[in-house]
């Protein structure tokens, strides 16, 4: 089943856009793999998502993977960027120590170490930016984020917020859609 799903996206990277199992998968570390899975998720989400066409000036514009808060992802996400690319566009990653020192980007994760409050906070100042903001916290996708992880059997999954997508002038593809939980602002009510 996971050929199959990598074949019909086209996906490189092992566990990229299937859901992948974390709590028994560690690294030579001993470290579990969550935050490896989650930093291959944002590059394949990008391939997933079509940006407002006034996005890129031209292709030598970078695609900017922004990080809020501490960094779980750390040295996996610097690998991506070093080696991987949005259709012609060279990946940088920032970090935001905190929401005052942001700066556009086109993907922004606020991982569950940002306070409840100020994951709301910047929900409400992003809420209209073309920017794919991704959380890992229970609710962040029915507060208005567009796409949330969570863990379920042991496996990294995600539910994706189109309400969100679309007022921020995102298109998410049928594939991508097709692969998550989606989550509604209105009622919180999830379908598969």
């Amino acid at each position: 089943m996971v050929i199959l799903f990598r074949a019909i996206l086209g996906l490189a990277l092992p566990c990229s856009m299937v859901p992948c199992a974390v709590a028994q998968s560690t690294d030579e570390s001993g470290l579990s793999r969550e935050y490896t899975i989650k930093a291959a998720y944002l590059h394949n989400f990008a391939r997933y998502v079509q940006w407002r066409a006034e996005t890129f000036r031209n292709d030598q514009d970078p695609f900017v993977i922004g990080v809020l808060g501490s960094d779980p992802l750390g040295d996996d996400l610097d690998r991506i960027a070093q080696t991987k690319q949005v259709d012609a566009h060279k990946i940088v990653v920032r970090r935001f120590p905190s929401l005052d020192q942001f700066r556009p980007c086109h993907i922004l994760f606020v991982p569950r170490s940002v306070e409840p409050q100020r994951q709301v906070e910047t929900i409400g100042r992003l809420r209209n930016s073309p920017v794919l903001l991704i959380g890992e916290t229970p609710g962040f996708a029915e507060r208005g984020g567009t796409i949330n992880f969570f863990i379920e059997q042991n496996k990294v999954r995600f539910e994706i917020n189109q309400q969100a997508a679309k007022r921020a002038g995102l298109k998410i593809s049928a594939k991508l859609l097709s692969l998550a939980k989606l989550v509604s602002e209105d009622d919180g009510s999830r379908e598969r």
